[in-house]
């Protein structure tokens, strides 16, 4: 292709007297004062038509132009790449072979836009040219379903290319009976695929962590978890049911016949930031089969410890012990309080190539490379004791448990971090003192316990004030004094409601945490067997902060809401 694209094209039009010198001058001068492009200029200004700047532009740069207004683009095609990369490179497929891809492109000599299709495609790009505007109508229209709600498309959807609409699906469905092959036929028929698709993208666009999708007598409820809290949504025609949970079974690679028992199974979708992984389970119900699925996005395996909401002071003291060589470091807490991103962040920080880390999970949330990641499975025989009974022969360094649930696990995950081993791992408790009385219910030794263990971390995930919205109050003398603070001038935070959080108030959670690092009195106590509130004393007398004094700090620096806080730590 001719690098020198500017000159060329200007020449191109001069030449072909298309535009005049005082046209050229007029595109220059306003080029000067608000930037852009001379081509985007000259038609903006009316001196030459879009389609004529596409056929010189396309001259000049050696390529074929594509008007992609006259041009139907089949859905598989345009699905090669997602919406949100073709939007932010201008670009879309419209043609491909075993080998090749062609696209569509406002800039056919962009290189890294190239590079970027040909390594996620695994296709050779063949590049033609279009305009602007044609581009950015192909890929509304290519697109339509990502943007529409999932009320829009039951209404709107029209399939006539299509044997099925989703009006045909639900007639076709018997509750009482159809069979594995009609099933299959009608979940991947195009009304299904499309709406299943518009259910798992907009879930991922609104960060959602988990959709359910619950049969009932006359209807089926999706509801979707947003920020810790489920909330009901877009409800489906109930005949629509057993087609959709089918569709995210296949996806799954689960077994669509097997209706009786439940089922596990995971789904990758690929995005423009990496990929977005899923852990699907089925449950039969009195109704049919629940779905949930649980959203996992890889991005967040980059977090780091600073990126949690660890306070300075805790952060700094935290890191000194996960950088020992030895020792077992406890994360405690309710399901959905945000410990496997704790370990996962904690794991990042020390994955070196100079150590061997080696984690057991049930099941493995995140794929981390430079990790050697091992997956329960019971009916196989690798369990929580057997297995780190194999890992400790396979030289490791530092071993991630997942959860401690019996003696067994718990005797060797302490004698692992007696032995020159650093131990990561979770524990089912309310704060971080219990997980002491917790080791001791479980039957390990209590001198065994005080030599191993160095650090628990207790926490909680609390919501995220909106920037936009959060609307400032000064809080009541009587309201400072039930939070036993100290005379100040104080501003709290409460949530409103606008268009960058969906009007929810909030957008985000951030972590809270109570770590307890043991010292000699906590060891001693410990030793002795003495009860967990002298533990509890004895580590705050050391600067540990309780969970609740974390939510309140976080509500003086404006971060969450009171009443966000008081949630979070209702439990306690």
């Amino acid at each position: 292709m001719n690098t020198g694209f500017g000159t060329t094209l200007v020449h191109l039009l001069v030449k072909d007297k298309v535009i005049n010198q005082e046209a050229m001058n007029k595109a220059q001068e306003i080029r000067e004062q608000k930037g852009g492009k001379v081509e985007d200029i000259l038609v903006e200004q009316g001196f030459i038509s879009p389609d004529d700047m596409l056929s010189y532009r396309a001259m000049a740069l050696e390529t074929v132009p594509i008007h992609l207004d006259a041009l139907t683009i089949p859905e598989e095609i345009a699905n090669i790449i997602p919406e949100d990369i073709a939007s932010s490179h201008k670009i879309i497929p419209i043609a491909k072979t075993s080998k090749t891809l062609t696209l569509a492109m406002l800039n056919p000599l962009d290189i890294n836009a190239i590079d970027d299709i040909e390594k996620l495609t695994g296709l050779h790009v063949v590049p033609v040219i279009s305009i602007r505007d044609s581009i950015e109508r192909a890929i509304k229209r290519s697109y339509r379903s990502s943007r529409e709600t999932v009320d829009e498309y039951l209404k709107n959807i029209k399939e006539p290319q299509t044997t099925y609409s989703l009006e045909t699906v639900a007639t076709e469905i018997d509750q009482e009976s159809y069979d594995r092959a009609s099933l299959e036929r009608l979940a991947q028929g195009a009304p299904v695929v499309g709406l299943v698709d518009l259910i798992l993208r907009q879930a991922i666009e609104e960060r959602v962590s988990d959709i359910h999708i619950e049969p009932y007598r006359e209807r089926s409820r999706v509801r979707l978890r947003f920020d810790g809290i489920l909330e009901e949504t877009h409800p489906l025609p109930k005949k629509l049911h057993p087609a959709v949970v089918s569709r995210i079974k296949i996806m799954s690679k689960m077994d669509i016949a097997e209706r009786r028992q439940p089922q596990d199974g995971r789904i990758t979708l690929k995005v423009a930031k990496g990929n977005i992984n899923m852990r699907v389970s089925s449950l039969p119900t009195a109704y049919g089969e629940k779905v949930v699925i649980r959203v996992a996005d890889e991005s967040k395996t980059a977090l780091g410890l600073e990126q949690l909401g660890m306070p300075r002071i805790e952060l700094e003291k935290y890191l000194k012990v996960v950088e020992s060589p030895y020792g077992m470091i406890l994360v405690t807490g309710p399901t959905g309080s945000g410990k496997t991103s704790t370990l996962y962040a904690s794991l990042h920080h020390i994955n070196k190539p100079m150590v061997n880390i080696i984690t057991i999970e049930d099941p493995i949330e995140y794929l981390i490379e430079g990790l050697n990641q091992v997956e329960i499975n019971v009916k196989a025989g690798r369990t929580f004791p057997s297995v780190l009974r194999s890992i400790l022969r396979q030289d490791p360094d530092i071993i991630m448990v997942g959860e401690i649930r019996d003696f067994e696990t718990a005797e060797l995950a302490v004698e692992a971090a007696l032995t020159g081993h650093l131990v990561f791992s979770t524990l089912h408790t309310n704060d971080a003192p219990s997980a002491i009385s917790r080791l001791l219910d479980l039957k390990v030794e209590p001198f065994l316990i005080s030599a191993a263990l160095t650090c628990v971390i207790a926490q909680r995930l609390v919501r995220v004030l909106c920037k936009s919205c959060k609307k400032p109050y000064k809080p009541s003398q009587t309201i400072l004094d039930e939070l036993n603070l100290p005379p100040g001038d104080y501003t709290f935070y409460e949530k409103q409601g606008c268009s960058v959080c969906n009007n929810k108030g909030y957008r985000g959670r951030t972590g809270l945490y109570e770590i307890m690092f043991m010292n000699k009195e906590i060891r001693e106590l410990t030793s002795t067997l003495k009860d967990v509130k002298d533990i509890q004393i004895a580590a705050i007398k050391d600067g540990m902060k309780t969970l609740r004094r974390a939510a309140i700090d976080k509500v003086i620096d404006g971060i969450t809401s009171l009443e966000e806080a008081f949630r979070a730590t209702a439990d306690l």
